[in-house]
């Protein structure tokens, strides 16, 4: 019986059948859930996880046809409608792009938000390929009457060439009707659904692409997005909201392409890691899908090693960077490599002086020193947990399962009457275990605001 936030508090009611039914005895027969390995998130409302399902809901679209750069340059008589259509819908997201306030649900947003997918995609197309070609055919393009007041660029702009102010302000509108929920426009039969967790139930709803295209935008960038710390800033900002809300495989899409760009980043490539850790959880492993369904990640093990790869390679150039440590040492210690998770979480604890990544590190040397038979030195970490947060259940109930495995009964009992004596108002709040899969990302919204405040020193 896995413990989760659906079954409130399972934890203490579980041992008080256990003591109800039998007392010690039941104790040592019974088979107790080990609170360091059955961490289960399924009541988050609203938390997406990422599953492509078999057969996409289908639904119908309207809009333009492609049009290329070269048929806008010189229009021939049988696409010159669509030509026309597609610079109109360019001009209006181009408007719509430099009149939206960062961060809020303004008119601009709502509106782009609802246009169907396939005016969206041309429009996009159009500007990131425009972008891609060389400065001398962009200001070619540009000599094109309608495609400049289509744009409406500044003098600056056209004589350089230059269309990043476009392409960063349009990946950050795009990202706030991603982030807003404004995303209503109509979608294309070929779009794939997600499924997402609604109090502990998978509902398959269609794949948003705000998300795509705001990061076709933010790739466009040039001459090297690597160096742009607006790129940066994005990915970092982006990834982090994602994976704080659980919308995992949104953020699996971003770290591909973050990971392109970015390749020896220590965030970066601490964001990928984590996203495969949480992938590894029992949640996400057993979700309850509908028929016809499949998630889209690995088992736990090949999760968890691709944990362990990312882990490494940012550790490897950045041994100060506590948490990693953190982590790195409770991915070793699930692939069963307890010696090095050992090591790893130690040194975790030498460095870190947060209570909350201080207490995770406590709890996994407390299971590590307990699969090494070290009792004494298992028992001291988890007492270190519970005096960090002394309302808090997991060391409690660890301590227990520690007894439990020495065969001393008494002891196991004590400790859960001390879980019983606990005043616990708010459980989830004051036991961070839950938690540990978003403590990564607790300064997401921070990071949020410095990628708004970022984009605000880009002129209009």
């Amino acid at each position: 019986m896995p413990f989760s936030r659906s079954n409130g508090i399972l934890r203490v009611s579980l041992f008080a059948w256990i003591i109800a039914a039998g007392g010690l005895e039941r104790i040592q027969s019974c088979e107790i859930p080990d609170p360091l390995l059955s961490q289960s998130l399924v009541s988050r409302n609203g938390f997406g996880i990422g599953i492509p399902v078999l057969k996409p809901t289908i639904l119908g679209v309207s809009g333009a046809d492609n049009t290329s750069l070269n048929a806008l340059a010189e229009p021939k008589s049988g696409n010159k409608k669509n030509s026309e259509y597609l610079l109109e819908k360019v001009k209006e997201w181009r408007t719509a792009v430099m009149q939206h306030n960062p961060g809020e649900r303004d008119d601009p947003a709502v509106t782009v938000g609802g246009w169907n997918e396939k005016d969206l995609d041309i429009v996009i197309d159009f500007v990131t390929k425009l972008s891609s070609k060389s400065i001398g055919a962009i200001k070619r393009a540009l000599k094109n009457e309608k495609v400049r007041n289509s744009l409406e660029l500044t003098d600056r702009e056209i004589q350089q060439g230059d269309l990043n102010r476009l392409l960063k302000m349009g990946a950050l509108l795009h990202t706030d009707i991603a982030m807003l929920g404004l995303e209503t426009g109509e979608f294309s039969d070929e779009r794939p659904p997600v499924g997402v967790f609604e109090d502990g139930h998978v509902i398959i709803r269609p794949k948003m692409i705000s998300w795509d295209l705001a990061r076709r935008l933010i790739d466009s960038v040039y001459p090297v997005p690597s160096k742009d710390p607006i790129v940066r800033k994005w990915y970092i900002a982006t990834t982090a909201y994602l994976q704080s809300h659980h919308l995992l495989i949104y953020a699996k899409e971003n770290l591909r392409d973050a990971l392109k760009i970015f390749s020896s980043d220590k965030r970066i490539q601490f964001y990928a890691g984590a996203l495969h850790e949480t992938w590894a959880l029992p949640v996400n492993q057993t979700p309850p899908l509908p028929l016809q369904a499949r998630h889209s990640h690995g088992s736990t093990k090949s999760e968890l090693k691709h944990a362990r790869k990312y882990y490494r390679e940012a550790v490897k150039e950045n041994p100060d960077f506590a948490e990693l440590h953190l982590h790195l040492g409770r991915v070793l210690g699930l692939l069963g490599d307890h010696k090095k998770a050992v090591a790893e979480l130690q040194k975790a604890a030498g460095l870190i002086k947060d209570p909350q990544l201080l207490y995770y590190t406590a709890l996994f040397l407390g299971y590590e020193f307990t699969m090494l038979s070290r009792r004494n030195e298992a028992l001291d970490q988890y007492e270190r947990a519970a005096a960090l947060y002394p309302m808090a259940q997991s060391p409690l109930l660890s301590i227990s399962l520690l007894a439990r495995r020495g065969h001393n009964p008494e002891e196991a009992l004590q400790a859960i009457q001390r879980v019983f004596a606990l005043k616990v108002r708010e459980p989830w709040k004051e036991d961070p275990w839950w938690d540990y899969d978003l403590s990564h990302v607790r300064n997401a919204d921070e990071l949020v605001t410095e990628m708004y405040s970022l984009f605000g020193e880009i002129s209009r």
